[in-house]
């Protein structure tokens, strides 16, 4: 059995913190396929209006990034560390905020 373990937001969409999948061995493409046809919640949150898997989300596995464009290229096991996230964004252009000065 395969473990994906859900990270804000979606553990609030789909209402678990992990998501069992009944496979050994796969890519990781057919293991969020299966998830996602298993469970409606998972599956509204995680596919995109065309029913594609959504790019907002990234896969660490055993600690390494992978993105929706690695999906096929990429061997899952049982036992394999698999957290779903939705990598932070910005930060660029904000401005720096003045720190009193303290001397």
């Amino acid at each position: 059995m395969i473990r994906l373990k859900l990270m804000p937001p979606l553990t609030r969409l789909v209402g678990q913190k992990e998501v069992a999948v009944g496979m050994s061995r796969a890519t990781l493409r057919a293991v969020l396929e299966e998830a996602a046809a298993r469970n409606g919640k998972f599956r509204t949150a995680l596919l995109d209006a065309a029913g594609n898997l959504s790019s907002e989300y990234a896969c660490l596995i055993n600690g390494r990034r992978h993105n929706v464009t690695d999906l096929d290229g990429v061997e899952v096991e049982e036992g394999d560390e698999i957290v779903i996230l939705m990598p932070l964004a910005g930060g660029a252009g904000v401005p720096e905020v003045p720190r009193p000065n303290t001397t």
